[in-house]
């Protein structure tokens, strides 16, 4: 149900990460305007759609720090729950260059922070160079088990002058998430920004400080080992 507008911009970004990272209603969208103080509007555009998303997730800051001792989310944990918990959108499972991640579900991501510590789990981890960091996840039922990581990169290097659309990598510390339960080997989606209307597949994210799983259907009270670590020198 989830329909692209006619004007809206798609990815990839230069160097391949998948942008847009959600989307939000903005066609049609009656709110307040400009004309005064009382004057309301139906309008489209980011506009619409942009104060829609960024209302939406500092109302989950409220929501995360009434729960919480008065502590915000720190920005990379809010961007991974907003990825975490969007509805799928597009003609495919998984990420794309035109929905990003989904449609933002502000009541899945709120709840998800209430239940924090029973179905849910939300962890602010530092990755210390030349560790990881593993958690097992036991599966409750039938239910998809989802696993989603997010990190706050430094900035990359530009482009030298001159150079139009570069395709160099911008990420500069690449974190990786894998899931192991026995045999099975579980690993995040990926797109291919040089085919950008293909499918998402599984394999190695070396472009976005994203990354998500999604194990469709678990064995029912079967542990789920998941390991984060990194590749090359964290700065």
């Amino acid at each position: 149900s989830v329909v692209m507008s006619s004007f809206s911009c798609w990815g990839p970004s230069d160097d391949g990460r998948i942008k847009p990272d959600v989307v939000g209603a903005g066609v049609g969208i009656f709110s307040s305007i400009s004309g005064s103080d009382n004057a309301y509007g139906s309008m489209n555009g980011t506009s619409m759609a942009t104060p829609n998303v960024a209302g939406s997730l500092i109302l989950l800051q409220q929501h995360y720090k009434n729960l919480n001792s008065g502590n915000f989310m720190k920005a990379a944990t809010l961007k991974g729950l907003t990825i975490h918990t969007a509805d799928e959108a597009g003609g495919s499972p998984g990420p794309d260059y035109q929905f990003g991640w989904g449609l933002v579900n502000v009541k899945k991501a709120a709840e998800t922070i209430t239940n924090n510590g029973t179905t849910a789990t939300i962890q602010e981890k530092t990755l210390v160079n030349g560790t990881s960091h593993t958690l097992n996840v036991t599966a409750l039922g039938s239910n998809p088990i989802e696993i989603t990581i997010c990190w706050t990169d430094p900035k990359g290097t530009p482009a030298s002058g001159g150079v139009v659309n570069p395709t160099t990598k911008m990420l500069v510390n690449d974190l990786d998430v894998r899931v192991w339960q026995g045999t099975n080997y579980y690993m995040p989606w990926i797109l291919d920004p040089a085919n950008p209307s293909s499918p998402a597949t599984k394999g190695d994210n070396v472009r976005d400080n994203v990354e998500k799983i999604i194990i469709d259907a678990p064995i029912i009270g079967q542990v789920y080992s998941v390991e984060i670590y990194h590749k090359g020198t964290l700065t």
